[in-house]
Parts: structure tokens; sequence; C-alpha cells
């Protein structure tokens, strides 16, 4: 066994001497011979010797030039690598592996996938005109495709006017809307959810005090629950019209609707939970409300004798329809006196009523245009017939109490009075007939 490995060792020794270059020099140091096909197999290069390259003249700057311009190492590095793969497996020969020759390119880069961005070239004012051709949903999409398009997407003048009708809402979609600078809102119909802003910002201990930009809201017969509607309310100072229709209140409601002191249109039809006390501070403090509506809101008899001695003298249209059996002629008598200006009154389906209410009425409400009084059964029908004396009286609603030869008469006597126009009362009412594409005859819809 010892002789054998002697062997083998010798015939290593006189394969290593017999090969044509021997370098001693590597990277890491040590005296190591190896053969040159073992680097190319490798992907190595040979590096030169440090004597050779220690006594070799040193290259002009101008020969390197002519180097390279004349022979094109590049061209010849592909030549031979195209013939060493049709040839053989290995990349490079020995006759390629020379120091001159054997460079390293880098590979070029591809052109990437694109063409001219038109968005980018233009300003801020033509994106805008752009996106306000979009619907809001497609604004939220846009608003994710690059930083300057969420700033252009949530800018306020594309969300100045919304409508969500109808719709379902989840916690926190109302109040991102609120924060975007919205001024006309319809949530008519629609199912909010709670709570109105997100609970991330809630957790925040930084966040500003919230101001909203709302003037226009309609809520009528939405899904909501009091305390939600307080937390909306809660931020809303410069309400000018607003619609709580058939939803539930608190003092906290009534107190943050006080605090619009440009209140002028007030729709609480049908709201649950209403008491002289909460009007009576909505009274007090909007001193330009000139439309109310407090229709079947179960008002008592004592809501309505404080109620009618607080109205404001700018209160022009007042429905007080549905108070079957607390609205009598003192109140009419009190409500006639204190709001002398008023241009349209609904008393409808109030069976207390008598002849002694059509005199009030008269008597001190000069400047009315529209009387509504369908459905009081207490009053004699011949006493319509002293309306003659209201000269700026245009329409009169009598529905249930006349027949129609009645109704005949009575058109003959009064013929400059239309009487049963309108079906329904569209005092302080945000959309009226077929109209649901806008709220008090704003666009909710671009």
């Amino acid at each position: 066994m010892d002789l054998a490995a002697e062997s083998g060792k010798r015939r290593y020794d006189k394969e290593n001497a017999n090969t044509s270059m021997k370098f001693a020099c590597w990277s890491l140091g040590g005296n190591v011979g190896t053969d040159t096909l073992l680097l190319a197999d490798m992907g190595l290069a040979v590096l030169q010797d440090e004597e050779a390259s220690f006594h070799a003249p040193s290259p002009s700057p101008f020969s390197n030039l002519h180097h390279v311009t004349s022979s094109s190492p590049s061209h010849k590095v592909l030549q031979h690598v195209d013939q060493n793969i049709r040839s053989q497996d290995t990349f490079l020969t020995e006759s390629t592996t020379s120091s001159a020759e054997f460079f390293v390119y880098k590979r070029r880069k591809l052109d990437t996938l694109g063409g001219d961005d038109k968005f980018n070239r233009m300003s801020d004012e033509l994106i805008l005109a752009v996106f306000r051709w979009l619907p809001k949903f497609m604004l939220a999409r846009c608003a994710q495709v690059s930083r300057r398009w969420k700033r252009l997407a949530f800018d306020e003048s594309l969300w100045r006017r919304l409508d969500l009708g109808g719709k379902t809402l989840k916690p926190g979609v109302v109040g991102r809307v609120i924060l975007r600078g919205c001024v006309i809102l319809r949530l008519s119909k629609t199912e909010v959810g709670t709570p109105i802003f997100s609970p991330q910002l809630q957790h925040l201990p930084t966040l500003l005090p919230v101001r909203s930009k709302l003037q226009y809201l309609d809520l009528s017969m939405a899904v909501i629950q009091p305390q939600a509607l307080e937390e909306l309310l809660s931020v809303c100072f410069d309400l000018k019209k607003l619609s709580l229709e058939h939803c539930t209140l608190t003092q906290s409601v009534c107190s943050y609707i006080a605090k619009n002191t440009s209140l002028e249109t007030l729709n609480l039809a049908m709201c649950y939970g209403l008491c002289h006390s909460y009007i009576v501070e909505i009274l007090t403090q909007c001193k330009r409300l000139h439309c109310l509506n407090l229709a079947w809101t179960g008002l008592s008899s004592e809501d309505l004798r404080v109620i009618c001695r607080r109205f404001p003298a700018s209160l022009e249209r007042l429905n007080l329809s549905g108070c079957r059996n607390t609205l009598s002629d003192s109140h009419v008598r009190l409500l006639s006196e204190q709001s002398s200006g008023l241009v349209e009154l609904d008393v409808s389906d109030a069976t207390q009523l008598t002849a002694s209410a059509v005199s009030s009425i008269i008597k001190h409400l000069t400047r009315a245009e529209y009387l509504a009084f369908s459905r009081c059964y207490a009053i004699q029908p011949d006493t319509y017939l002293e309306l003659k004396a209201m000269p700026n009286l245009l329409y009169l609603d009598l529905y249930g109490i006349l027949n129609d030869s009645a109704l005949n008469i009575l058109r003959q006597s009064l013929h400059q009075i239309k009487i049963n126009k309108y079906l329904f009362s569209s005092v302080a009412r945000p959309t009226v007939g077929i109209h649901r594409t806008s709220v008090w005859g704003l666009r909710v819809r671009d």
C-alpha cells in the first residue's frame, strides 16, 4: 500500500510538472499550482504573476485605447464562446484564457414596459377636471394608485355633494365622508353603522377636534342609533337645513342642533322622544329658523302651549298636523299672535279645532298663502267661506271633509283659491314629488 501511494504521488507531480503554465500567486495567498482548464471550468480567471507584472513595461493610456478600438475583445470573446458551445462542453479553452482577452461585461438592462405617462405632465387642475366626471366609488379606487392621485382624489372640491341614500354603510364611512369636506349629504333611508368615525381615529391622542363643513343633511327615515346621531351632530356647527324625520331624539341631540345658529329649515316629523324643553332650546338658539315641521310627534297639550309662545318671529312655514286630541283653538290663537308672519300653516288631523281657530287665522295671519285643514271634522263647511277675506291665500287643502258637490260649490265661491292642490305637505321636507336626486332643490349627484 505504501508503494502504490508513493507511485501515485510521483505520477501526480510528473503531470503537474509537464503543464504549460504554472501559477503560484492566488488572491488568498499560498503556493498552489492549478491547471488553466480547471480554472475555466470553475468560471475563474487567471491572475498574472506578480514578477511578470513587475518587469513588464507600464502601458500608456493611448495604447490601451488603441487596443480596445482595434481588436474589439468583446467580439472575440463572443466568437470563442460560440465556438466552444458548438464544439465542446467547456466555454473557454486555453487559447482564450489570456488576460488580454478575458473580460467581464455588464449585461445590458432591458427597457421597462411603459410609454409616456400623460397624467404626470398634467397639472392638478386638469386632473381634478377629469376626476369630476367619475363616480365616487371610482374616486376611492383612484386614490390607491399613487400618493398624488390619493391627494387629488380626496380633494374637497370632489366631495362637496354626496348621495348615499338607501345604502348600508359600515362603521366609519360617514366619518370619512365628513373629513373630506362634504357640504351636501343625503342619507335618506340609509342604515348608518356605529361609530360614525373610525375606531382607529378615536384612539389617537393627538386627534384635533373635528368640525365638519356640512350645511345640508338629510337623515329622513334613516336607521341610526341615538348614540351615532349624537356623534354625528356633535361635529356640525354650520347646518342650514336638517331633516331627522322618523329618528329617535335625545336631549343631547337637540342641544347639538341648537348650536347651529344659522339653521333655517328643520324637519322633525314623526320623531320619537320629543318634549317641549327640547324644542324650546332649539327655538331659543336658532333665531333664523323659518321652516319647521313638527307633524305627528305626539306632543301633549302642555307641550303645544309652551311651544306656541316661543316660535321665533322669523318663522314662515309651520306644520303641526297630527295633533289629533291636543291642538285646540287656544293654541292656534297663541300661534297666530306670536307668528303673524306665517305664509304656510298645516293643522290637519286636529279634531279639536272649531270655527274659532279659523277666525283667529283670518284675523292675524294676513300674509298666509297656504292653509291645510284636512280631516278637521269639528269645523263646519260653511266656515271656509270666510277665507274669502284673505287676499293672499292661494291654496287650501280640505281632504276628507267635503263631498264632491260641496267642493264644487266652494270652488265657485273661492274661485281665486286652488282647493286640494297638494296631497302631502312639503314644509321643511328635503325631497318633494319625484325629485330624488336633490335635497331642498340642491343636487346631490354630480
